[in-house]
């Protein structure tokens, strides 16, 4: 105990501890050291003590008693610390003096010190400059990766101001290659360094995802957001180890879109915006279509769900959608039932006289889109009504036929099937394949309608190959007519479940049916792994008791299979297998399949504990996980279920929002005399030059209005963006810092104004002033005003007797700011704040300053 106390005793910076090994401690990797006048040169860039600086960079040219481009602990050579304390005038004091800019440039970029940024881009650097230190040059001592430039950082802050600055100097951004693009320059470089490859990718796309870089370079703003927003998603799926920094890129440039359709002011600026084409649009010369909201097809295409979901466009596609009911949304739900039941009732009415006078009222009418709706499911459900009567057999009398003739109500079915082809064929043209596949709905009527042709061709063949009758008992299993009418079910299930997609124009059923499709989605995943579990424990449980398979003759009732009444031979095949294992999930396989008709216990008891082993891995484990995927996926749709809502609306509204498509099936198949018209128009605008000139003109002017609409936009979006930037900013560390800084500065200007500067170790002095009132001569110097020290009487004595007394503490030295003390009074806390801002110099803590009148005089001079 006595060794560890004289230890302690010893050594202030020891502690008790029970072991008597110690590690010891140095630094390995030592830095260089400053000399003084280095210490004393960087100390008074950080404390803006210009004329100090001023006075070293003069004696390091006469001298050389130290290097200007020294780096303090932290690694800031003075011009870094000038551009952190936002010191213009020392910085434009270095760059005179010729000090080593390095990457100051982007150290001011990152600190966002707009005005360093424009002094640092207007300097000329000499062209005599000397070598500066391979210490310096080093990129791994850099702050910053050697791919980063000027206005990749810039965009990185997305500050406007110096973005704007460097792209009016005519900057550029290299061109990011495609993720797969085998190039020599890729391979290479991903060869040497693939980190740094795909660093160096990711941080061009962090910049060309700046919101204020692509309002300020691209012409279409909403455009590039839009495509870029859309490559990032890919990448996100390709680059998995960067996945979700590329998301929140392409995040980001979805809320840009969205912000710049917020400034919209007008219908006519929303329209405008909507409407705009792209270049590369084959339909830009169809002067047609110039109003058929070709942005927000894009916006469709490339899931901008926030855009679609805006707010403005939203409503300017229910004004469109509702075209012709002004005040539809305010009438009673039972006028809204009645006049749809009404219209659609009279649907084929309004589809022949459209076929006869397109043109008409009533055939301009019914190419509204909400009547087109209305009709349209008036058709559909018309249908749905016939395939119910077909199930019903009214009409059928011979069921034992085997080639039977269609019945009447079959024959209705026939121009409904043809009529929703012709849809189909129609909208695969116009779309394309590529967009027509992408289409989840499209995908399942072209089954059904693949299914329903196979039935009528199926069919066909039954009533001419077999024309007489049979009992159906004696039929083969692959008979057309048995076919035909299977795949004729399952057409009808996909007819059925075909009306779910109109459930989206409801805001109640829409989420719903949107989470139903989500929850496919992870049924399928699902049964990845459901598959191979399942084929597993089928595989094993084959291999065990296929040596047990037993003939039907010897089964109960001469059934062999698990649909017998008892069940037997549930493992003897592979395929018989995987049923009982598939139908074992929903509890219908008992588990007296697994014994066998030896005495094999123990071949029991293994194939009763596969048995049971694949039960508790199929319910326990990978049921649970299903609905747990599903109850995620239908908690992700309902935390945004307004935005998903009316993205799947819109993309139902929009398909009524084009010019074709206005019958309805059966009439869409029956030539019109209007389809002629524009055939023949077709055929004349292609030998004809005239009306593309026209079109060009057309699209000249819309493309005028939709940059000065754009340009009214990006203005008001960056000062949105700026005022929000300020409203968020508050008082930060930052702040605090730039005030002490120009505290500090305020102070060595006052001192050398003064021309009293002193040593460091601060002392009084004292001087008589003869004439005028010394505290204003002096308070006027340092843009004090004089009146609140007036407040104390004590100290208005002195002043006029010719002197100044005044208690300041200095900044290093202030123990309680509350309340300083004057000769014989005291000076309050208000009044403190007002004068302890003087220099350091003219006062000292706990004493006096008197200041004579001549002394102020003299400084003045």
């Amino acid at each position: 105990h006595q060794t560890i106390f004289f230890s302690r005793s010893h050594n202030p910076l020891a502690t008790y501890s029970p072991y008597r090994d110690r590690i010891p401690l140095q630094i390995v990797r030592a830095e260089v050291e400053l000399s003084a006048e280095e210490r004393a040169y960087l100390t008074a860039v950080e404390k803006g003590d210009y004329a100090g600086v001023k006075h070293a960079l003069r004696e390091a040219e006469v001298y050389y008693n130290m290097d200007v481009n020294c780096l303090d602990p932290l690694g800031r050579s003075a011009l870094l610390i000038a551009i952190e304390n936002e010191n213009l005038e020392i910085m434009e004091l270095l760059l005179d003096h010729g000090i080593h800019t390095g990457d100051a440039l982007l150290y001011a970029i990152r600190k966002e010190v707009v005005g360093a940024v424009e002094l640092l881009l207007s300097h000329r650097r000499p062209s005599g400059e000397k070598q500066v230190p391979s210490l310096m040059m080093d990129s791994q001592f850099s702050e910053f990766t050697p791919d980063i430039t000027p206005i990749m950082l810039a965009a990185h802050t997305n500050n406007y101001e110096i973005i704007k600055l460097l792209v009016q100097r005519k900057v550029t951004i290299p061109r990011p290659h495609q993720i797969r693009c085998d190039c020599v320059e890729c391979v290479s470089s991903s060869e040497v360094d693939s980190l740094r490859h795909s660093r160096s990718r990711l941080n061009i796309y962090k910049a060309l995802a700046s919101p204020s870089l692509i309002a300020l370079s691209s012409e279409d703003p909403i455009l590039t957001a839009f495509r870029l927003g859309w490559e990032l998603k890919e990448l996100s799926k390709v680059e998995n180890e960067f996945r979700q920094e590329y998301e929140e890129l392409s995040q980001q440039c979805k809320r840009f879109a969205k912000d710049l359709l917020d400034q919209a002011r007008s219908s006519r600026e929303l329209e405008t915006i909507l409407n705009h084409r792209d270049n590369d649009q084959s339909e830009e010369l169809d002067p047609r279509q110039c109003h058929d909201l070709a942005k927000l097809k894009l916006a469709i295409k490339y899931h901008q769900k926030e855009f679609v979901a805006q707010p403005n466009c939203q409503q300017l596609l229910a004004t469109l959608w509702y075209d012709g009911f002004p005040g539809w949304r305010r009438r009673h739900w039972a006028v809204k039932l009645v006049t749809c039941f009404i219209i659609g009732l009279l649907f084929p009415v309004f589809s022949l006289i459209y076929l006869l006078a397109p043109k008409s009222a009533l055939g301009n009418f019914i190419k509204k889109p909400f009547i087109k709706f209305i009709c349209h499911t008036a058709s559909y459900l018309t249908f749905l009504f016939l395939l119910l009567l077909a199930s019903q057999h009214i009409a059928r009398t011979n069921l034992h036929m085997q080639g039977p003739p269609p019945t009447i109500v079959e024959w209705m079915i026939l121009p409904w099937v043809l009529g929703f082809i012709w849809a189909e064929i129609k909208e695969m043209w116009d779309g394309g394949f590529t967009e027509y596949i992408h289409d989840w709905w499209n995908l399942m009527d072209f089954a059904m309608n693949s299914l329903y042709l196979a039935t009528i061709s199926l069919k066909i063949v039954a009533y001419v190959k077999y024309n007489s009758s049979r009992p159906r008992e004696e039929w083969e299993m692959w008979h057309p007519t048995l076919i035909a009418e299977a795949l004729f079910a399952i057409a009808n299930i996909f007819s059925s479940l075909r009306l779910i997609s109109l459930f989206t124009a409801n805001s109640h059923l829409g989420p719903l049916q949107i989470s139903l499709g989500r929850m496919l989605l992870d049924i399928l995943k699902f049964l990845f792994i459901y598959c191979l579990v399942l084929l597993a424990f089928a595989n094993g449980l084959n291999q065990l008791y296929f040596y047990y398979e037993t003939k039907a003759s010897e089964e109960h009732n001469n059934c062999k299979g698990i649909r017998c009444e008892r069940q037997n031979n549930a493992f003897s095949t592979l395929f018989e297998t995987l049923q009982s294992l598939f139908w074992s999930i929903f509890g219908l396989l008992n588990l007296y399949v697994t014994n066998v008709k030896a005495r094999h216990e123990f071949t029991e008891f293994i194939g009763a504990t596969m048995f049971g082993t694949y039960n508790v891995i199929s319910l326990v484990v990978l049921l649970n996980m299903l609905i747990a995927m599903m109850n995620n996926s239908y908690q992700l749709i309902a935390d945004h279920a307004d935005i998903e809502w009316k993205f799947a609306r819109t993309k139902l509204w929009m398909s009524y929002f084009d010019e074709g498509g206005t019958l309805p099936p059966p009439f869409n198949i029956i030539p019109s005399p209007k389809s002629i018209w524009y055939l023949l128009m077709w055929l004349h605008n292609k030998l004809r030059t005239t009306a593309l000139l026209h079109t060009l003109g057309v699209i000249t002017v819309a493309t005028v209005s939709q940059q000065e609409v754009i340009r009214s936009l990006v203005k008001r979006y960056v000062a949105a963006m700026i005022r929000s930037a300020k409203t968020d900013e508050g008082l930060t560390e930052e702040n605090f810092k730039e005030l002490k800084q120009d505290i500090s500065s305020f102070r060595y200007e006052v001192l050398d104004l003064l021309g009293n500067r002193r040593p460091p170790r601060r002392h009084y002095s004292s001087s008589k002033v003869e004439g005028g009132n010394p505290t204003e001569s002096a308070l006027e110097l340092i843009g004090v005003d004089s009146g609140i020290l007036w407040r104390n009487s004590r100290m208005q004595h002195f002043c006029e007797q010719g002197s100044v007394v005044v208690l300041v503490t200095p900044a290093e030295d202030r123990r309680d700011p509350e309340m300083a003390d004057v000769h014989q009074g005291s000076l309050t806390s208000s009044d403190y704040l007002a004068v302890r801002d003087l220099p350091g110099n003219m006062a000292q803590a706990h004493r006096p300053l008197i200041a004579p009148k001549y002394q102020f005089e003299k400084n003045a001079s």
